[in-house]
C-alpha cells in the first residue's frame, strides 16, 4: 500500500517594510515549485528589528501521528512525516537562500528570514525553529523535531503544550555573543592571512621585475599577472556562493508555550534520544 504524503502550504509572513510588488512577483517565480506560497505581512513594531516567519503548514488529512499511543502514529511518524520534514526543510531553507542569492544579482533588497515555523497535526502543535544570519538551518534540524514529539508524549514537557520555540532566547543571546565574538576572530585570522599573501605576492613581483632587468627581457608573465590583478574586481564564485551564517545554532534548549498563556524553558541536552 502506498505510503501517504504530506501536502505543503507556505506562509510568508513579513514585515510590511519588507512588501512589494516585485517582492511578491519574485516570491511567486522562485517558490512554486516548493508548494503553494502565500505572502502575508504584519505591521513593524516600532525601532525593533523585523521579523519575518516562514510558516510551513503540513497537511495530512485527519491522520494522528504526534501521539507515541499506538502504532499507526508511531509508523507515520517514523517512515513518514520525519523523513518528509527533512527533505522540506532541505529544499525549503535552500530556497531561500537561493531567492537571497537572486536579488542580490539583480540589485533588489534580499528577504531574510527570522523564524521557519511548522504547524503539526492541524495546528495541535507549532514548532518555531530559528534561522541562522543567513535564513538558514541543517535539514537535520528534523531530528529536532522528533525529539520535541518524543518529549511531548512522554510527559517532559507538560499538559496544555501549544507551541515548542528552539532554541529559547536566552540560548540565542548566548550563542549569538559567543558566536559574533568566534566570527571577529576568524574575520581578523582571515585579513591577516590575506595580507601576508599580498605580501609575499608583491615580493615575488619585485624579484621578477629585477630578473626581467638584469636580463634585458620582459616576460610575457609579468603583463598577464598585472592584467590577471586589474581583473581581479569580480569574484565569479563569490557572486553566486550562498551567504555564510555569522554562526551556527544550536537547538537543545527550548521554549514551550502554553494553551494558558504561560511558558517554561527546558534543556533537552541531557534527555535520552528515544
Amino acid at each position: 500500500m502506498a505510503q501517504p504524503r504530506p501536502s505543503l502550504t507556505l506562509i510568508l509572513d513579513i514585515d510590511e517594510r519588507f512588501d512589494s510588488e516585485e517582492t511578491r512577483l519574485e516570491v511567486g517565480r522562485c517558490y512554486t515549485y516548493v508548494g503553494t506560497a502565500l505572502v502575508r505581512t504584519h505591521k513593524a513594531e516600532g525601532d525593533a528589528e523585523p521579523e519575518n516567519i516562514m510558516r510551513m503548514l503540513v497537511k495530512l488529512g485527519t491522520r494522528k501521528y504526534l501521539s507515541r499511543e499506538d502504532e499507526e502514529s508511531e509508523a507515520l511518524w517514523n517512515t513518514v512525516i520525519e523523513r518528509w520534514l527533512y527533505n522540506q526543510f532541505h529544499t525549503v531553507v535552500n530556497n531561500m537562500q537561493i531567492f537571497n542569492r537572486r536579488q542580490r544579482e539583480i540589485g533588489n533588497d534580499q528577504l531574510p528570514f527570522t523564524w521557519l515555523e511548522i504547524e503539526l497535526e492541524n495546528g495541535a502543535l507549532v514548532v518555531r525553529l530559528r534561522l541562522d544570519s543567513a535564513s538558514g538551518m541543517p535539514a537535520s534540524t528534523s531530528e529536532v523535531v522528533s525529539r520535541m514529539r518524543a518529549a511531548l508524549a512522554a510527559g517532559r514537557l507538560g499538559e496544555g503544550v501549544c507551541r515548542i520555540s528552539a532554541p529559547s532566547e536566552e540560548s540565542f543571546e548566548k550563542q549569538r555573543l559567543e558566536g559574533l565574538a568566534n566570527k571577529a576572530k576568524r574575520e581578523e585570522e582571515r585579513r591577516y592571512a590575506a595580507e601576508e599573501a599580498a605580501a609575499a605576492a608583491e615580493q615575488e613581483r619585485i624579484a621578477a621585475e629585477r630578473q626581467a632587468e638584469e636580463g634585458f627581457l620582459e616576460l610575457p608573465s609579468l603583463a598577464a599577472a598585472e592584467e590577471e590583478r586589474e581583473n581581479q574586481g569580480v569574484d565569479i564564485e563569490e557572486l553566486f556562493a550562498l551567504e555564510e551564517p555569522d554562526f551556527e545554532l544550536r537547538y537543545s534548549e527550548w521554549t514551550v508555550d502554553y494553551r494558558d498563556g504561560s511558558s517554561a524553558t527546558f534543556d533537552s541536552s541531557s534527555w535520552p534520544t528515544d
